[in-house]
């Protein structure tokens, strides 16, 4: 018989999860086993006593059931095209990758070794093995007509030693099997449900909106110009719920967030029922993601390079009901998935006002064509670069790019001019203006003129004594101390 001996305090009550193998022979080569805990006696492993209970190729499974304790099986049937498909109604294959492994576990079923072949010796301690309620139960059957079942108990509780007990139905047998059969059977049904991903390149991105529950906007950023424009992400602006322009730093995390996006488990089609139960019909957030047209490239395994054109999309993701701490239901194109929580809260749960542009100055040196700066008393300058092909060792502001530049029409220095720029694009504002303040007349005003035609303006007007407030393209919302953009040209 085996013999279990109860687990024993020691040091306070810890529990000792060691369980000891020590084999004894009996007449007629049966093995019998005692099985006790212990804190430093190592469990004894035979040599060489592993084998085989099915050596198939995954094509040979016809078809198979899945029980895992605590909850609902779940039987997939090979179809003529050679797929795995769920025996729901729901007409849907295997996850290819999740699907392989439970084919590959179910085709070769292999055991680390045999525990005793004599039934009767385990027969009433089920229980203490975890077979009288066995972690998993599967039933396979082979396309030669062959079935087995088998049941997988309790892990060994051995550190040293993870492997589960198994009995096969028909087979009088106690096995001892690596953990990881667990491991590549225990899947939740929804998990092998295949899931598209949304392609969410943010490269293309021109339009990010997060909406509450009834479609009204909360936040929304927006590009001005086009995806393919060299400085386009120097040229994101928020929309709403005010209108500045926004970080450039602040916009990459955004965008990256957004494309951050992914889809976890499969739930069920999109119906009056699954909105009810999923807390869809009255959602808790919207988000939108726009793409504008663009190309895409990938490289063949081959080595050849593919371009594909894509045209304009919009991504929309509805946000329903928690599903547990970790993850929300969502509802994307018909079809109901859980998402993870916080990373739909680097959108929704952001604040629009810190990704407003602390620069005043936006405009990137490589992206300026033409700067004209404009004094209350009628002093004007204005800068033109131009860009040319660089030859030998002329001096480059962009590789293979030699630029030049007149101030009035007259040669002025580019090194001069640029460090000048520079010293203006790392000034930042000091302050926000008050609610209610209305803008004074402009003391300087500066007209950028980009390479792909866009044009912003920069206004300084008196705030006080220290500080001159800021307006950018027309909004009026910062301060800054006076002269702190005066020094640079």
């Amino acid at each position: 018989m085996l013999r279990v001996q109860k687990r024993k305090k020691h040091g306070g009550g810890k529990k000792t999860v060691i369980l000891i193998l020590t084999l004894l022979l009996a007449g007629g080569g049966t093995a019998a086993f005692l099985l006790t805990r212990t804190e430093k006696t190592p469990i004894p492993v035979r040599e060489n006593t592993g084998g085989v209970l099915q050596a198939r190729e995954k094509g040979e499974i016809a078809h198979m059931t899945i029980q895992v304790r605590g909850r609902e099986p779940w039987s997939a049937s090979r179809d003529a095209e050679g797929n795995l498909t769920l025996d729901d109604g729901a007409d849907w294959t295997l996850d290819p990758t999740l699907g392989e492994r439970v084919e590959d576990a179910l085709a070769n079923l292999v055991y680390e070794d045999i525990l005793t072949e004599d039934r009767s010796e385990y027969a009433d301690q089920l229980a203490d093995f975890g077979l009288a309620d066995p972690a998993l139960t599967a039933t396979v059957r082979y396309t030669d007509g062959t079935e087995i079942t088998f049941h997988v108990g309790d892990a060994s509780g051995l550190e040293d030693a993870d492997y589960r007990f198994l009995i096969l139905e028909g087979d009088d047998r106690l096995y001892a099997v690596a953990g990881s059969l667990m491991e590549d059977l225990a899947f939740e049904k929804e998990l092998l449900h295949p899931v598209t991903q949304p392609e969410i390149q943010t490269g293309r991105l021109d339009r990010i909106s997060v909406l509450d529950g009834a479609g009204a906007l909360r936040y929304e950023w927006t590009l001005r110009g086009a995806i393919t424009d060299a400085d386009a992400p120097a040229n994101w602006i928020l929309n709403a719920p005010i209108r500045y322009p926004a970080d450039q730093d602040q916009m990459s995390n955004l965008k990256k967030n957004a494309g951050n996006l992914r889809l976890g488990l499969y739930v069920g089609e999109d119906n009056a029922e699954n909105r009810a139960l999923y807390g869809l019909d009255a959602p808790t957030g919207m988000i939108e993601l726009h793409l504008g047209a663009g190309s895409t490239g990938q490289v063949t395994e081959e080595g050849a390079y593919n371009v594909t054109d894509r045209p304009e999309e919009t991504l929309r993701f509805v946000i329903g009901a928690s599903r547990n701490e970790m993850t929300d239901y969502v509802l994307y194109e018909d079809v109901i998935y859980t998402m993870n929580h916080f990373t739909i809260e680097t959108l929704t749960g952001v604040d629009p006002m810190s990704t407003l542009a602390r620069y005043p100055v936006t405009t990137p040196l490589t992206s300026l064509q033409r700067l004209v700066i404009e004094k209350a008393d009628g002093q004007r300058d204005e800068y033109v670069l131009t860009y040319e092909a660089a030859t030998g060792e002329e001096t480059e502001n962009q590789e293979g790019t030699r630029v030049s530049c007149t101030r009035n029409g007259e040669n002025y220095s580019y090194e001069t001019f640029s460090a000048a720029y520079e010293r203006w694009m790392v000034v930042t504002v000091s302050g926000r203006l008050p609610d209610g303040w209305e803008k004074q007349e402009t003391e300087t005003r500066a007209t950028f003129h980009t390479l792909n035609g866009q044009t912003h303006i920069l206004e300084l007007s008196p705030f006080d004594a220290l500080h001159d407030a800021v307006t950018v393209d027309g909004w009026t919302l910062f301060y800054l101390i006076k002269g702190g953009l005066e020094s640079a040209f």
